[in-house]
């Protein structure tokens, strides 16, 4: 879908310029997707990580599109907006829709995730060429980058949080960036349903646990 626009939109650029352009509409897709994952590992706002995790999953769909059929591509993307879609009814049913704080001061604890996701991503990002030649050769840079750095995140927010919320979002983002690894390896239509199922599960798990929480908090 976005190699698909250069072609014949930015044909006329001089000195290279359409090249450059190329590269970046490839690019901007993964590193929209790796900016909302490190957002949902940093910021503690649902509704605000309810809609990142939705851009998240809208932003991978130019990757899955360059390496996939349109049906087969849609799957992972279709299902991460169901299961987003659980989520946000789940939290509206307990209250936890509120307005968006963008200003407000970050937490010793966010400075800290940020600061290590920001390293694991550049570490990522300085042995990614090394990676790709000993381990994926068939996998390009670019959508290595992506897989690689959603596995990543998705383990550091794992292990950093323990509100079903946010570990659900954890689990969601490392299964993402697990399912582009595998799929730019080798399609399979068993692995794709099991990663379904195992997402709309999750859905499921989490929403119980999310509910069941807000219900033991409002005991205390």
């Amino acid at each position: 879908m976005v190699s698909s626009l250069p072609a014949g939109a930015v044909n006329f650029l001089p000195f290279g310029w359409g090249q450059l352009m190329d590269e970046f509409l490839q690019s901007l897709p993964i590193y929209i997707a790796l900016a909302t994952a490190m957002l949902n590992l940093v910021r503690r706002q649902w509704t605000l990580n309810l809609i990142s995790l939705a851009v998240l999953f809208i932003s991978i769909i130019p990757p899955l599109l360059r390496i996939l059929p349109t049906p087969l591509a849609l799957i992972l993307p279709f299902t991460g907006l169901m299961v987003t879609l659980i989520l946000y009814l789940t939290l509206l049913n307990v209250g936890g829709i509120e307005r968006i704080h963008f200003f407000r001061r970050p937490t010793s604890g966010e400075v800290f995730r940020a600061l290590v996701g920001a390293f694991q991503i550049t570490i990522l990002r300085v042995f990614l060429l090394t990676i790709q030649q000993a381990i994926f050769p068939q996998v390009s840079l670019n959508h290595l980058f992506l897989s690689l750095g959603l596995v990543l995140v998705g383990l550091l927010q794992l292990g950093t949080i323990q509100e079903p919320f946010y570990l659900a979002i954890g689990i969601l983002t490392f299964l993402s960036g697990s399912q582009l690894l595998i799929s730019a390896l080798e399609f399979s239509y068993l692995l794709e349903a099991l990663f379904v199922a195992v997402n709309l599960l999750l859905a499921i798990v989490g929403a119980f646990f999310i509910v069941k929480n807000e219900e033991s908090k409002q005991h205390e």
